[in-house]
């Protein structure tokens, strides 16, 4: 019994060791939004993000959405994206009361 609950703990270890860095989802206090969703709220900054490479436009949004979250934005609209070598993002930032 206790060579089977190593073995379901080490195979439990090396499960959660394996997910890749592309598979996590993170968790944002900011909302992503579309402009008729954000009619009741404050616009109040612009955000922007670059990224290159496999993951740019997913690094570009976290970019943006980071700063967002620092200055107190509740919502996020994206403007534009503009994906070459180098992807870049641009955004609204909102804060709603709700």
């Amino acid at each position: 019994m206790l060579k089977f609950i190593t073995a379901l703990l080490a195979s439990c270890l090396l499960i959660g060791c394996a997910t890749s860095d592309d598979q996590q989802e993170f968790y944002y206090r900011i909302n992503e939004a579309y402009d008729f969703e954000v009619t009741h709220c404050d616009s109040f900054a612009m955000a922007r993000g670059k990224g290159r490479g496999e993951f740019a436009l997913r690094d570009a949004k976290k970019q943006a959405m980071s700063y967002g979250e620092k200055i107190g934005g509740t919502h996020i609209v994206w403007l534009q994206v503009d994906e070459g070598e180098e992807t870049k993002v641009v955004a609204v930032i909102y804060k709603c009361l709700q």
